[in-house]
């Protein structure tokens, strides 16, 4: 995808073939295909991190933030901050990962259920 043609960039139906097999892609699309649900779902299904590359307002979308934290627990560095302190996305991204906890709303850090979860409790 890097050194596809600018035009391919935007074309809806490459990119989508793009982010299924590389999550990363996303972040070489054009701007509006960023907040295209489709084509993020498939970013964050295939590599969680892609979030990062997201639109805010898909990085406010708990059920997108809910698959990327469950494939990569360090998506949860760029959900947005309403998302980092809801039980059900901290718990599923330390579930994946237990030091994405440092990355929750810090009033969940001495959640039990949490903390068993994640396995890191060390701050």
């Amino acid at each position: 995808m890097h050194f596809a043609h600018n035009s391919l960039k935007s074309d809806r139906a490459f990119v989508l073939e793009a982010v299924a097999q590389h999550g990363y892609a996303l972040s070489l699309v054009v701007f509006s295909l960023k907040s295209d649900r489709e084509i993020v779902l498939a970013a964050v299904a295939q590599h969680g991190y892609a979030l990062q590359f997201a639109d805010p307002s898909l990085r406010r979308d708990r059920d997108f933030v809910l698959v990327a934290v469950a494939k990569d627990g360090n998506a949860l560095k760029y959900a947005d901050p309403s998302l980092k302190s809801d039980r059900a996305v901290v718990l599923a991204a330390v579930r994946q990962f237990g030091r994405a906890l440092q990355f929750a709303d810090k009033g969940l850090w001495d959640d039990p259920e949490i903390l068993a979860a994640s396995s890191w409790a060390v701050f």
